[in-house]
């Protein structure tokens, strides 16, 4: 909705049955539930087509922005241990929202995986891409799995592709969740195990404003308008 389909910036919007799901019960707030669909139906979907396990270290690129938050959360809610990079200013926020480890993008980025990870991640759930690849793939532990679902970074990726063949990697990519997916977040939901972060709300007739204020890139969390 908003982008195949007309309706994101509006008062009433009509949707097939079969996609509405009932949240009557969920304790989380309307902005909270406003805030799932999008971002944290994406990561839902990186983290199943990832197979993240509880028990499983797993770095999460990009995590102060709408997926990756949504990414720190539900791998924390699985039982994994998170290992997030983000910019030196939002590491409160990142670690707030569930990160065990925090890593400056802007510092030796391997460098400080190996220190909280000596190991490596099992799983990688990048929305950054770019040089980021070439740097980190060659940490993952064997069998590890690097799942992409966007290019922050930058699109033209290269590395070493004896890393990704003798040590046994897989490299995923996954664009949207499925129907299926999305039943389970809105399970998480019902049960609160994740707290969507809501870094602010508008009004509708303020669109523009928020469109600014998310071009900005300032704030963590998600953008609500209220009808």
């Amino acid at each position: 909705m908003g982008s195949e389909r007309d309706g994101g910036y509006a008062e009433y919007v009509t949707a097939p049955a079969e996609q509405a799901h009932d949240v009557t019960d969920s304790p989380l707030t309307d902005d909270q539930l406003a805030a799932l669909p999008t971002a944290y139906g994406t990561a839902l979907g990186m983290i199943e087509r990832g197979r993240l396990r509880r028990g499983e270290t797993v770095l999460v690129s990009g995590a102060s922005g709408g997926v990756g938050l949504a990414l720190v959360q539900i791998a924390r809610a699985r039982g994994a241990t998170v290992l997030a990079v983000t910019s030196r200013s939002k590491t409160d926020a990142v670690r707030a929202a569930g990160a065990h480890h925090v890593v400056d993008r802007a510092e030796d980025i391997a460098g400080q995986i190996r220190a909280a990870a000596p190991e490596g991640p099992d799983v990688a759930l990048d929305v950054v891409a770019g040089g980021l690849v070439s740097a980190v793939l060659p940490l993952l532990r064997e069998g590890g799995r690097w799942v992409v679902a966007g290019a922050l970074g930058g699109y033209d990726v290269s590395f070493d592709v004896r890393r990704l063949y003798l040590h046994n990697a897989q490299l995923i990519g996954s664009s949207m969740h499925t129907p299926t997916h999305f039943g389970l977040l809105m399970d998480l939901a019902r049960r609160a195990e994740i707290q969507p972060v809501v870094a602010t709300a508008f009004p509708l007739d303020r669109a523009a404003d928020a469109q600014r204020e998310l071009a900005r890139r300032d704030h963590v969390g998600k953008l609500v308008m209220h009808p």
